[in-house]
């Protein structure tokens, strides 16, 4: 009300006799003491219709029309206000919320399928129709992640009931519980003022009266408060409650604003339920506020949307904001495509607050972002900041005082550390024990206990969804593609060093593989990826000069081939010979991959090798076969020696592997054999090595030592994954490919030289 009208009322001045009884409610006074009017109480006899009076009709058509212009439009992100049944998709609600039906550690885990619905559980859990669950139950609790859609849900209920679709024999109100901010609220008073049938609020007092005295019983108490029973059920408010009239909706329990209003306004429901039983009461609440479901109330879950919600819900969200029939459905269509197939995108259109945000992206951009990055940005962003400014949760008390302060740079921190720190886990990479969760939570805010870490997480729960329980004491991030973002995120943020070491750990190989399968195109992941590789041998003169040798190779060998292409193939061939007297390597199996490898550079080519690169194979498996003193040497010379792969080659080089090939005693006899080759091996291979240099500078005895035979292997099996993962369907841009393809294996001069701005940065 106005300055004016209280400072008449402190002044003792005269107001209206409304506002006079509602200050005097608001305050705990008697407005009897105060009123010089003393026939007051008659004026409201007479303005008090008996219930034999009361015009249910033209109550109902009040509250119908309340509603009507206060709760039948909704606005979305983009700013736009619609009508709630312009965007409403039939809502289906879990038979029992998700975290009671995984009660234990080991049936969520006989559940858990991440490769098939990346834990959207609660697709096992039975599903019904939200309408058919609202009109059986007349005490119903109505939970649900942030943005899962209880709200629309609740005011298509309401505006249902406007239309006679819903419970229309009943009257009807709906009371938004996050307006609350008097710590004075009072249920009776909020049912008084929806229905206003009293313009004195003589129920609302009248019922406020008797708690207080009940609070105190003495034989005095009692009597007045049978008195003061008397006089409530003389009045119409009372008789519609009798007679289990009242359809009450209240949304939001878990947006009022401090812990001891809402311990406040959930008692009050719960005798308000308990003293007017015939009423039908259904209230919304955030899953994780509702502890303690009131006795004689069903609990139920907003269950994720299915396909056929998305698409309807799409459709309507395009329509509404002014598509045409065909555009929408058009729109529809770039969505559908863009989810086919890819479980980490599709994860987002489970949640209506989510989905809503997609089909922004679409309006405002008239395409999807070639980043998907973007939009998982975008979307947190939502969930961390907008949403509950959406909702206008003014000092909300849920979680302590240090999380409350963070900014939502300090929340993403510890969510990317959350998520990161999980993916190292080879056996369960997603499922966190509540304890390990406040653990890490207490250490990375440096908070004084674990009770408070776990304060947290409740109020992470609680305010965006990001993170929930799964089962008691079980959690995971509500969706894994979120997981998996915030993973990319602390990747990227390492420095080269550790990137590198990431690469070459086989169980982070896999996680990697997962993320740029997800986080798609991921091309400053990979970018950073091929940027610590190199960085790792940047300072290695051996392996450098080796590096150096590898780029004279290819760019004096002629061929169909890309030059990165014979720069793999070769660099696979060195290794064979490099590493076979350890055993490191099997030469049949390095050949397959080097032959593999090298298709894959060039584009999946499927045309044979040339014949230069035959002879080099050929050569390279000869000397590896001659290190490990395996007789088939004798065969493969004479397979290089035949006239098919001979005559294109020089008469020379021909000449000299013929001279080899007459001092090899045959291998028939296997004990002459080993004697000659145990005698004079040495000067033989020597001898190889000399021509295959000579002629094909392929061959050379590189003198590494065992750490830097280390560091070559570990360099070229990094290449060899990145390549694996640009292979990833979608992982990458093109132009982005071609950038790093055409700077693998480059010596760190030459990387200088063709990317001066990346490479110059790193030094």
């Amino acid at each position: 009300m106005s300055r004016t009208t209280v400072t008449k009322f402190f002044n003792e001045q005269p107001i209206g006799e409304r506002s006079f009884r509602k200050i005097c409610l608001v305050l705990r006074l008697k407005w009897q003491d105060l009123s010089s009017v003393e026939s007051i109480s008659e004026i409201a006899r007479d303005r008090s219709s008996t219930p034999s009076q009361l015009d249910e009709e033209k109550i109902r058509e009040h509250c119908r029309q309340k509603i009507l212009n206060q709760h039948s439009r909704m606005r979305l992100l983009s700013g736009e206000e619609i009508g709630v049944d312009q965007l409403y998709v039939d809502v289906y609600l879990l038979a029992k919320p998700e975290n009671k039906h995984f009660n234990l550690s080991d049936s969520i885990l006989e559940n858990y399928d991440i490769k098939n619905d990346r834990l959207a559980l609660s697709k096992r859990i039975q599903r019904n129709p939200g309408f058919e669950i609202a009109n059986t139950n007349s005490k119903l609790v109505i939970l649900g992640k942030p943005g899962s859609g209880k709200t629309t849900f609740l005011k298509h209920l309401a505006v249902d009931w406007c239309n006679g679709k819903f419970q229309a024999e009943l009257i009807a109100m709906l009371i938004e519980l996050r307006q609350i901010r008097d710590e004075q609220w009072n249920l009776w008073l909020a049912v008084d003022e929806a229905l206003e049938i009293d313009p004195l609020y003589q129920f609302s007092a009248l019922k406020i009266q008797i708690d207080n005295l009940g609070k105190h019983p003495t034989p005095e108490n009692r009597t007045q408060i049978s008195e003061l029973k008397q006089q409530l059920e003389s009045l119409p408010l009372q008789h519609l409650l009798n007679q289990g009239k009242l359809l009450i909706l209240m949304d939001g329990l878990d947006e009022v604003p401090t812990d001891a209003l809402r311990t406040s306004v959930k008692e009050q429901i719960r005798q308000f339920s308990k003293e007017y039983t015939k009423n039908r009461l259904i209230l919304t609440c955030r899953t994780q506020i509702m502890e303690v479901i009131p006795s004689g109330f069903t609990s139920v879950e907003v269950a994720d949307f299915r396909p056929e919600q998305v698409k309807q819900f799409v459709f309507n969200w395009f329509k509404a904001s002014g598509n045409s029939d065909i555009e929408a459905k058009k729109k529809w269509g770039q969505i559908n495509r863009v989810i086919t197939n890819q479980p980490d995108f599709k994860e987002l259109t489970a949640t209506p607050v989510l989905l809503n945000l997609i089909c922004l992206v679409l309006q405002d951009n008239g395409r999807f972002y070639s980043n998907r990055a973007e939009l998982y940005k975008k979307g947190i962003k939502l969930l961390l900041s907008r949403w509950n400014e959406e909702k206008q949760i003014n000092g909300w008390k849920i979680g302590i005082e240090t999380y409350r302060k963070l900014d939502i740079e300090d929340k993403e921190v510890l969510l990317i550390e959350i998520a990161a720190r999980k993916f190292e886990n080879p056996n369960n990479f997603v499922l966190f024990e509540e304890e390990e969760l406040a653990d890490q939570i207490t250490q990375q805010l440096q908070l004084a206990n674990q009770q408070e870490g776990v304060s947290v997480l409740r109020a992470i729960e609680a305010q965006h969804g990001l993170l929930i329980e799964r089962a008691d004491g079980l959690w995971s991030f509500s969706h894994l593609t979120f997981q998996e973002y915030f993973t990319v995120r602390w990747l990227t943020q390492l420095s080269s060093k550790r990137l590198a070491e990431k690469i070459a750990n086989r169980r982070w190989q896999e996680v990697v593989q997962q993320l740029v399968a997800s986080q798609q195109p991921a091309d400053q992941l990979l970018q950073l990826i091929k940027q610590a590789i190199e960085q790792s041998i940047a300072h290695e003169l051996v392996v450098q000069t080796f590096l150096r040798w590898l780029l004279q190779k290819s760019k004096s060998t002629y061929t169909k081939f890309r030059s990165v292409a014979i720069r793999a193939f070769h660099c696979a061939l060195a290794l064979i010979h490099t590493f076979e007297l350890e055993g490191a390597l099997d030469p049949i199996l390095a050949l397959d991959s080097a032959l593999n490898l090298i298709r894959i550079l060039n584009y999946n080519c499927t045309l044979a090798l040339d014949n230069a690169l035959v002879l080099d194979r050929t050569l390279t498996y000869i000397l590896a076969l001659a290190l490990s003193r395996d007789p088939g040497v004798a065969f493969f010379l004479d397979f290089t020696l035949n006239p098919n792969l001979s005559s294109a080659l020089n008469p020379n080089l021909i000449h000299q592997l013929r001279e080899l090939r007459k001092v090899l005693p045959e291998s028939d006899n296997q004990e002459y054999f080993q004697q000659w080759w145990s005698d004079n091996s040495s000067q033989w291979i020597e001898q190889l090595r000399q021509v295959m240099i000579e002629h094909r500078n392929i061959g050379h005895d590189w003198q590494f030592t065992k750490e830097q035979k280390q560091q070559l292997q570990r360099y070229y099996d990094a290449n060899k994954f990145l390549v694996e993962l640009m292979q990833i369907e979608g992982a990458v841009s093109e132009s982005v490919r071609a950038e790093i393809e055409d700077a693998l294996l480059l010596p760190w001069e030459e990387l200088k030289r063709r990317q001066p701005g990346i490479y110059d940065d790193l030094e």
